[in-house]
């Protein structure tokens, strides 16, 4: 998949069938529209583009985007979609003033007079350009100028609609077995390790302590988690906890890990972890020894999990 950061960038010969929108999760319902247009341009002997945006054209629109949180940053979507099998990504720079192009300038000077599309794949309710608060037929204009369009079905799991809006939904509220199902992938994050008030140390349980690289990543809701740990291209199972750690009065949210059968220091060290299922919400304790014991109890809980995991993947 070869990648254009602006539209100036773009050399593209060939025909094209493209897609747009902003993909975050790179989702279920986002990879059947992805399967659709891949399979539109073999058809048509032509190549497949994505178009997408950066940043998330709610945080420029100011929608919301105070609350705003992305399942994938930038680079996890690019590094999704490379597996995915597109031809070509195009991610557009989205400014205030980019936002003000109507639909029809954006079809008839981006995918008409540069990027010479032939065909359109998208959602079914997908919409894009200003819209100056009128109804806009994208279908209808999009034939105008002589572009094929094709809306994929709504794509149903579990009796949902399939969605970033659903994925983020049930990240935020710590149902992993929902939103892996979602996505169609295991949610992660990356981030650095650094040093934390190191008590976990003292009872048995040292952390990786985890600051995130993106401020505006998803984190699941407070609480203990099974998670997958890879550092240095190993795999390490893990027991992930997010909140304020109320037994020991912090009173700052950390991020930390213990990693199973692990006892190196790697302060500094990037990590990736994998989030597989919420065991239970952060609770307070009347003792550190309390939590002690809790701690344990949760760890059995992971160990547990993973040997079941295991024998099921087998």
């Amino acid at each position: 998949m070869k990648v254009f950061q602006s539209i100036e960038e773009v050399d593209i010969s060939e025909v094209i069938v493209a897609t747009i929108g902003t993909f975050d999760g790179v989702h279920q319902g986002h990879r059947e529209v992805l399967s659709h247009l891949i399979k539109r341009a073999k058809e048509r002997n032509a190549k497949s583009l994505l178009i997408t945006f950066d940043p998330h054209p709610r945080i420029v629109l100011n929608k919301g985007a105070i609350n705003l949180r992305l399942i994938n940053n930038p680079i996890e979507k690019i590094e999704i979609l490379k597996e995915v099998g597109i031809d070509y990504l195009l991610v557009l720079p989205f400014t205030f003033e980019f936002s003000k192009t109507s639909a029809r300038d954006f079809i008839k000077h981006y995918l008409v007079n540069k990027l010479h599309v032939e065909a359109m794949v998208i959602g079914y309710d997908h919409q894009f350009g200003r819209m100056d608060g009128e109804a806009v037929n994208i279908d209808e204009l999009l034939k105008s100028f002589n572009i094929d369009v094709e809306r994929v079905p709504e794509m149903d799991i579990k009796n949902l609609a399939v969605s970033s809006t659903k994925v983020r939904q049930a990240i935020s509220e710590g149902n992993f077995e929902l939103a892996n199902v979602l996505l169609g992938y295991k949610y992660a994050f990356c981030g650095t390790v650094i040093h934390g008030n190191k008590i976990g140390r003292t009872i048995g349980f040292p952390t990786a302590n985890l600051m995130l690289d993106y401020k505006l990543k998803l984190v699941p809701a407070d609480g203990v988690y099974v998670v997958e740990v890879y550092f240095e291209d190993e795999e390490y199972q893990g027991m992930l906890n997010i909140g304020y750690k109320p037994t020991i009065n912090i009173g700052e949210k950390s991020i930390e890990i213990h990693i199973l059968n692990f006892d190196r220091m790697i302060y500094g060290s990037r990590i990736s972890v994998r989030v597989l299922k919420k065991i239970r919400d952060e609770i307070k304790f009347p003792s550190i020894n309390e939590l002690k014991i809790q701690l344990e109890k949760d760890k059995t809980e992971v160990e547990k999990f993973f040997s079941s995991y295991s024998k099921a993947n087998q």
